[in-house]
């Protein structure tokens, strides 16, 4: 039976050093989607989609004035970026996308929404690609991310990294040896897993990524058939944020 999982990201809130063969990959300060980028590529998988999105609770946003200094103050350091505003009813949002680069394309939210005894405010930045690529692996190797996490973000809110491929399935037992594989190489122990014949899902602790919510696990790995030539892998940290 085909399977298909959507976790919802808006309801769950130096490079990496590798050899092939059955290494696996180094614990060391690279950002986590360039050690997610390194275990596929380890296992010959072609990389076909990643991104990376954080989220922050605004905390004082008891008034529309001080989001909109707030976007402001952001649309300063991004002028490049394409701007919009709205506001209907109780909610007021601005949102904001970079140009198309080589590496991908950058995307900003900040969200308010009213209520007679509440005000919610909210600020998403998300960014996102395609193949993966040397101009991909510098924008998060050579600090650009960690700049414009610090110029988002007032405190540090988790980071969701995730990165999709595809690999050849002609094998049998391909779908279990490959996320047998790609455990070893993160050196993962299982916390629980969904099993079925095209299809593989597995929740997972890694020492290489930091337990984000304390619930000893960090990782998520599924393996999915295809019907065809290739079968689809995605690996996430601390959990898949796409469809899979």
């Amino acid at each position: 039976m085909k399977t298909k999982l959507v976790l919802s990201i808006f309801a769950i809130i130096g490079f990496v050093l590798f050899e092939h063969g059955n290494r696996t990959i180094e614990a060391d300060s690279a950002p986590e989607l360039i050690k997610l980028a390194a275990v596929l590529e380890a296992e010959d998988s072609l990389l076909k989609e990643w991104t990376v999105y954080s989220r922050e609770i605004i905390e004082d946003s008891d008034s529309p004035g001080k989001l909109e200094e707030y976007a402001a103050r952001l649309q300063d350091k991004f002028p490049g970026w394409e701007w919009s505003f709205s506001a209907t009813g109780e909610k007021w949002e601005a949102e904001a996308v970079s140009p198309a680069l080589g590496y991908g394309r950058e995307y900003l939210q900040i969200v308010s929404t009213r209520t007679p005894h509440k005000v919610n405010a909210y600020i998403i930045y998300r960014v996102m690609g395609g193949e993966w690529n040397e101009e991909s692996a510098a924008f998060f190797a050579n600090g650009v991310f960690k700049d414009r996490m610090d110029d988002i973000f007032r405190g540090e809110p988790p980071i969701f990294s995730c990165i999709s491929g595809i690999f050849d399935d002609r094998m049998e037992r391909a779908l279990s040896q490959k996320t047998n594989r790609i455990m070893k190489r993160l050196n993962a122990v299982e916390t629980e897993a969904i099993r079925e014949k095209d299809f593989i899902s597995i929740s997972a602790f890694s020492p290489l990524f930091t337990d984000t919510f304390g619930y000893g696990m960090n990782v998520q790995i599924a393996v999915r058939s295809t019907g065809g030539k290739y079968a689809a892998v995605t690996v996430g940290t601390p959990i898949i944020t796409i469809e899979y």
